[in-house]
């Protein structure tokens, strides 16, 4: 499917993917492709004058088959994250083509990041009305989207702290309580490391973007504007890589706590059978069979066994009491 935008009086305007199904106009400035045909990749191609890489082409991850300039347009390959909204989060690459004044976008995925864009080059004073400036308008988008997602990790990993390392909570807890915790650890985990793989593939672009300013249309005056999105990048990857450094703490502590627990009840298990020991010996020596045991006909014999099975058991409970080994 292709949408394309059209500059009128300072903004872009949507054309419906119903009208793209007729010549695209000379006018269009930006043409989004999203898991796009033959027929469409021809209209762009026939249009914009480059080829656009297939899917396997985005997957490649050498840097060399994701960014270089080719025939006068740029081609860009990003790897994005998308499906949070939608519970299914994962990264997906996204191919953005700036030839002339135009810009293309390949994907097969609904970053958040492109309808956030898409609405803020349609309104009323954006300024977008080339395909430079909607690639710095994307691009900003992505990165603040990136941000908003480092924001909501860091907000989980606080409330899972507050939730493991809170004083009101008992500390005599079985290892089946942690198993939600550990499982939200490591979906953040996960969450972390596609954002730390998507921010990588971010700063390259823009550092191969800000070494090939000219070719892609860019001012030298742009180029400011990429050292701040790299700042800006840069900056998010140092924020992750602190927050990465925060989950493993936690999953180290969180299966600490479930070794102190587990070692707990194997120490009350330890504890019952040196207490309950004596009394078995006892009750082992006077359930022999012999005839010359003089306790066997002693009126006072049995009263006599059960207390000295209970008063062992007491003295073993007193003395783990008294070394606080309980």
């Amino acid at each position: 499917m292709i949408t394309y935008y059209v500059p009128v009086d300072g903004r872009l305007e949507r054309r419906e993917p119903s009208a793209a199904l007729g010549p695209i106009p000379r006018e269009a400035v930006w043409l989004d492709l999203v898991a796009p045909t033959g027929e469409d990749d021809a209209r762009a191609e026939a249009l914009v004058g480059i080829e656009v890489p297939a899917r396997e082409d985005m997957q490649e991850i050498e840097p060399s088959s994701r960014l270089y300039a080719e025939n006068g347009a740029v081609y860009l390959t990003a790897t994005l994250l998308c499906g949070l909204t939608e519970g299914r989060p994962g990264t997906t690459p996204v191919t953005f083509i700036l030839a002339g004044n135009r810009l293309v976008t390949v994907r097969y995925d609904e970053p958040k990041s492109f309808p956030i864009a898409a609405n803020r080059m349609q309104k009323a004073g954006s300024q977008c009305i080339s395909g430079q400036t909607a690639f710095l308008s994307l691009f900003d988008a992505v990165i603040d989207r990136t941000a908003d997602i480092l924001e909501h990790i860091a907000a989980d990993i606080d409330a899972i702290s507050r939730t493991v390392f809170d004083d009101t909570m008992s500390d005599r807890r079985g290892a089946t309580d942690f198993h939600e915790v550990i499982r939200r650890i490591g979906r953040q985990g996960m969450l972390t490391n596609r954002t730390m793989e998507s921010l990588t593939s971010q700063s390259r672009l823009l550092l191969f973007l800000s070494q090939h300013i000219e070719t892609a249309g860019f001012t030298r005056s742009d180029n400011e504007t990429f050292k701040m999105m790299t700042r800006d990048v840069k900056a998010l990857a140092d924020h992750g890589s602190s927050l990465d450094q925060k989950i493993n703490f936690l999953l180290d502590a969180v299966l600490g706590l479930v070794n102190l627990d587990q070692s707990a009840i194997v120490k009350i298990f330890s504890v019952l059978a040196v207490v309950f020991m004596p009394p078995t010996l006892i009750a082992s020596i006077y359930g022999m069979n012999f005839e010359m045991m003089p306790e066997l006909k002693w009126v006072f014999g049995y009263p006599f066994a059960l207390f000295l099975m209970a008063g062992s058991a007491a003295l073993s409970y007193g003395l783990f009491r008294w070394k606080h080994w309980l």
